[in-house]
């Protein structure tokens, strides 16, 4: 199986990058990635494309992570608790 990484760089090349990470960020929470883990994946993608001119690929990530995170709508959580800014 490919690594995390790949797997996210697959899925932000998909026609609706939004989707692909939501759906991803699901299979990675189910196959047992911490929040904080699956946090800081995203994160350190985010820094990587935060000068993209795509700025759909850095919406998208960034969306995510709040739903990672938990500062979301509790029907959007990934997660049932919040990460705190002291665990990043």
């Amino acid at each position: 199986m490919n690594s995390p990484q790949a797997r996210l760089e697959s899925a932000l090349r998909e026609a609706d990058p939004a989707r692909a990470v939501l759906v991803l960020a699901r299979c990675f929470r189910d196959e047992g990635m911490s929040q904080l883990e699956l946090y800081r994946l995203y994160d350190s993608f985010r820094a990587l494309h935060e000068n993209d001119k795509n700025e759909r690929l850095y919406d998208a990530i960034l969306d995510m992570m709040d739903c990672i995170s938990g500062w979301c709508s509790p029907g959007n959580r990934l997660y049932e608790t919040d990460l705190s800014a002291g665990e990043f």
